[in-house]
């Protein structure tokens, strides 16, 4: 009989800046504190504290389990975030730990722990006997998940407690305390056309217990004016039980604000006990994503680019962030440089035809951004473009010996250069010259940024991109066309999608005031266009005249 040996699996640690390898087959929560990086949980690896939180940053994402379904919300499902213990590991693996506490007072001996409740679908689903010795599943309803877990409103007239989303007991405490304590329970409302969404957070497990959608046609700014934000909590939403309310509103009213980053703007006031913080654009809406996307971003000398809105980059150091800002882009936000339509281009071939469309049976009318750049990839590969992103004359594709198949497909329509992703006798589709100008000016941008802050502010030990919803292989595209340079293979993150998850942090510290001193104390703002480095470094790149 012949017996394989196991194989060896890198785990990346991201934030501890970490890869180990290991054996399969391990469970990631005992890994993880075998090796120190994390201390045990409140029920020490069961599966019901939610407090051995990670997220995933890399290709391996594991499909969520039963048990993560129950604890995590669906927005943290969706943002990567997973639970350390119910994970085996099999493949080479990314992951972030900060959100797990460092302290190791967070942890009770298991057998102190509060008994769950046995999940009465189990019983439905086996029938087989559960071994001697291990914990029951837990729940947090006694049925099944509440309905704001499955983004429903509850139809039962009685009001429903945030407590009742958790395994064990909130803490009572009197309204006086508030200065002297950190977390507590609270709910985060953000503003939509005909309705509020909103994520109700619990202290004790540190994390999003429910979600959900209430239709309504009163604005949040109505409610705030009128002074009725614990009627509206109460009444409209259901819920009961919180300490504090976030809430996301529009641009616009009489209120004395605080400027944050040039980001957002706040204010915040109390109702009886219940302390309320309202958040604003600043200036546009974006700015409120992009505040956002820093509450979560690494500040280990990490270089923050949001890719839709690329007019402003930031470097992050424990002690300073740097806010560099430059106007001079034709396209600040690369989602725009060919809008994707109702029917995008979803993939390419290798011959630079139309592989596959979002919506079958119907003529493309976009392309999606991993679309774009693995066409401008073909492109240079076949000699259609130079390293300039510029298309060559069909007298030079000829003479280069390029296919008459993609020569015939340059065009010079109105005068203008371009190259036909998709033609047929009832529609086209074309890349303009103007659109490959600004995907090679967007390129030198970023590598100008990355040479600047590195000659002129300090080392950069990794790079973020941020977009709002996910572009597949959209880094390792990067990498092959330049938007990167290759020493940072192997220091670069993409987080996409909806970065109000990352409201959560706000609600670690007492208020946001406490939040913001402590993580935004210091603040450098620098103009691109005024510095001489960054001029420099840009004329070079071919990025300034």
């Amino acid at each position: 009989m012949l017996f394989f040996p196991k194989k060896n699996i890198r785990i990346s640690v991201r934030d501890k800046k970490l890869v180990i390898e290991t054996k399969s087959g391990v469970n990631l929560y005992r890994f993880l504190i075998n090796e120190k990086i994390i201390q045990p949980t409140l029920c020490d690896g069961s599966g019901q504290c939610g407090k051995c939180k990670i997220r995933f940053t890399g290709a391996n994402i594991p499909r969520p389990t039963y048990k993560e379904s129950l604890i995590l919300a669906k927005v943290n499902i969706e943002a990567g975030y997973r639970l350390a213990c119910q994970h085996t590991v099999k493949k080479d693996i990314e992951i972030d730990t900060s959100e797990i506490p460092a302290s190791s007072s967070f942890f009770m001996p298991k057998a102190d722990y509060p008994k769950a409740l046995k999940d009465p679908a189990e019983k439905k689903r086996g029938g087989e006997r559960e071994p001697e010795g291990e914990t029951e599943e837990p729940v947090f309803t006694a049925e099944e998940p509440a309905p704001e877990e499955r983004g429903e409103r509850p139809e039962a007239d009685e009001p429903i407690s945030i407590n009742e989303f958790k395994p064990m007991a909130s803490r009572e405490r009197p309204p006086e305390s508030r200065d002297d304590e950190g977390p507590s329970d609270g709910i985060f409302m953000i503003q939509q056309r005909g309705g509020v969404r909103y994520f109700c957070y619990s202290a004790a497990l540190d994390n999003i217990v429910s979600e959900g959608t209430a239709e309504t046609d009163e604005p949040l700014r109505d409610v705030i004016d009128s002074n009725l934000v614990p009627d509206f909590i109460h009444n409209v939403l259901k819920i009961r039980d919180i300490d504090r309310v976030l809430m996301l509103t529009e641009k616009g009213g009489d209120y004395e604000t605080k400027n944050i980053l040039d980001m957002i703007s706040y204010f915040k006031f109390d109702v009886g006990t219940l302390l309320c913080e309202v958040i604003m654009p600043y200036g546009e809406n974006h700015d409120v994503v992009r505040f956002f996307r820093l509450l979560g971003a690494d500040r280990g000398h990490k270089l923050v680019f949001s890719l839709d809105m690329l007019d402003r980059v930031h470097y992050l150091t424990d002690k300073l962030i740097t806010d560099m800002r430059f106007g001079g882009l034709t396209a600040s936000n690369i989602l725009s440089i060919h809008p994707r339509g109702k029917n995008p281009v979803t993939d390419f071939d290798d011959e630079l035809n139309v592989r596959s469309v979002e919506k079958k049976g119907s003529p493309p009318d976009g392309v999606t951004l991993s679309a774009l750049l693995k066409l401008v990839k073909l492109m240079h590969k076949k000699g259609v473009i130079d390293n300039s992103f510029t298309i060559k004359p069909g007298t030079e594709l000829a003479r280069l010996g390029v296919p008459l198949e993609l020569t015939v497909r340059v065009t010079a329509k109105d005068g203008r250069a371009g190259f036909y992703m998709f033609r047929d006798r009832f529609a086209e589709l074309s890349l303009s010259q103007n659109d490959l100008y600004a995907l090679a000016e967007i390129r030198d941008y970023i590598i100008t940024v990355i040479r600047f802050t590195i000659e002129r502010i300090g080392r950069v030990a990794g790079l973020i991109f941020y977009t709002a919803s996910n572009h597949e292989n959209l880094i390792n595209l990067m990498f092959d066309l330049g938007f990167i340079p290759k020493e940072f293979a192997e220091k670069t993150a993409y987080f996409p999608g909806d970065a109000t998850v990352q409201a959560i942090k706000l609600f670690k510290e007492k208020d946001i005031d406490s939040f913001v001193s402590g993580r935004f104390g210091n603040v450098a703002a620098l103009n691109l266009a005024s510095e001489e480095k960054f001029i420099k470094i840009g004329k070079d790149r071919g990025l300034l005249d």
